[in-house]
């Protein structure tokens, strides 16, 4: 028995979810008749027919096997039965009010857990904005994971997801926040002894360090008057930091975000070749599996990087500012 009804709560049909929620009207029916005294009352308070209140109580108390209301034609009065059912039906309610106020109060201002993922790339440049969240609302707090594949949303858990690329699954919620653009630089040391590529098509011959997380492999779609670009080099990784130091020190040609190439190009770690060529631009996203009923929570943190992405990536044509510059403007 006990095993047939965890298996009707786990399963619900259609007909067992509707039952439940005829039992949920019995009981808010039977609680208004007998704190307002009468049928009647009761059905102008939940504004309804009398008819729809009398059929209520009669199924609650057939259900029961129980009479819960004595009746005549002045008065309605709960029987001793009746009675202690009424104070648990109270309670009850009472507990329903009061997990929907609790809802209702995590939608007013974001508190509580935020799950969030990242692309690995997006993870660095959101902390300033995790900073000004969590201290905006002290009630809130940020898990932030960062992966080079996409997540499941669902089976991972996470609410909202930041990622330098559109997802390839067409079922996800999704928001632009901003657009960037690839750079591609090297180490003034790697220059050293041979000359700055002239064109896109000299990066054939070019030792270049590749990104393994990139959904484009070995192929760099960065150019817009060129087809993706055949890379190939003596390092690969998944690492952005590993990416940027090998680059730094001398080793080969990378394309970067310009979010991530702004402060070593600021710094002369690295220099941008190539700048005769446009770069093709690409977008910041947010994504979340609905779109009714995201939290307010996960509201409020997009809307925050959205601002911040706004404040401190280049617009179209313009040259990307160092990340120092970006963190004073946003104030981090």
């Amino acid at each position: 028995m006990l095993s047939a009804r965890l298996h009707d709560l786990r399963h619900p049909g259609p007909a067992r979810a509707e039952a439940a929620m005829d039992r949920f009207d019995q009981i808010t029916t039977f609680v208004r008749v007998v704190e307002l005294g009468g049928f009647s009352a009761a059905a102008r308070d939940l504004d309804v027919a009398p008819s729809v209140v009398t059929s209520h109580v009669q199924a609650l108390e057939q259900r029961l096997g129980a009479r819960l209301l004595n009746r005549n034609t002045r008065h309605v009065k709960p029987t001793d039965v009746g009675q202690a059912y009424y104070r648990h039906c109270v309670d009850v309610l009472k507990r329903f009010e009061q997990a929907d106020g609790l809802v209702e109060s995590m939608q007013a201002t974001p508190r509580g857990l935020l799950r969030v993922n990242t692309s690995i790339p997006v993870g660095d440049l959101i902390i300033p904005v995790i900073a000004d969240y969590t201290a905006q609302f002290p009630d809130a707090a940020v898990r932030m994971i960062s992966t080079g594949r996409e997540v499941d949303f669902i089976e991972e858990q996470f609410d909202v997801s930041i990622r330098h690329a559109m997802p390839a699954n067409d079922s996800l919620i999704v928001r632009k926040l901003a657009e960037y653009d690839y750079v591609v630089c090297a180490s003034p040391k790697y220059f050293l002894n041979r000359p700055q590529p002239r064109s896109p098509d000299d990066l054939a011959a070019e030792n270049c360090i590749l990104y393994t997380d990139s959904k484009f492999g070995d192929r760099w779609p960065v150019f817009q008057s060129h087809e993706a670009i055949a890379a190939h080099g003596n390092l690969q990784t998944n690492s952005p930091m590993a990416l940027l130091r090998a680059a730094e020190n001398g080793q080969g040609i990378v394309v970067l975000p310009c979010f991530t190439a702004a402060s070593p190009l600021a710094d002369g770690r690295l220099v941008r070749i190539l700048d005769d060529y446009p770069t093709v631009r690409y977008p910041i996203v947010a994504i979340h599996p609905h779109r009714n009923l995201v939290p307010t929570k996960a509201v409020v943190f997009i809307d925050m990087v959205a601002k911040y992405l706004r404040d401190i990536l280049p617009a179209a044509g313009s040259e990307p500012r160092p990340r120092s510059a970006a963190r004073q403007s946003a104030g981090g």
